[in-house]
């Protein structure tokens, strides 16, 4: 009795995930083969876009640029699933 009940739950588990397989939105593949890099120095990039007086871009720029070292691995993260 119990090898029975083993196996309907096996069955009921597997059923249960190819439906979520077969539900899950599709992703095209070249998309998941780029690496986007919008994220990483997106800080600096953003300083370097910014319409102000060179001055103050300057002094942003060591800011930014430690900040964007510090968040440096979350962002190359981002970049690989984004």
């Amino acid at each position: 009795m119990s090898s029975k009940r083993t196996f309907a739950r096996t069955a009921v588990a597997l059923t249960f995930a190819a439906t979520l397989l077969a539900a899950a939105p599709q992703v095209a593949k070249a998309d998941t083969e780029a690496f986007d890099d919008q994220y990483v120095f997106a800080a600096t990039k953003a300083v370097n876009d910014m319409d102000a007086h060179p001055a103050l871009k300057v002094t942003l720029y060591p800011v930014t640029f430690v900040l964007d070292t510090a968040f440096l691995p979350f962002a190359v993260i981002a970049g690989f699933v984004a």
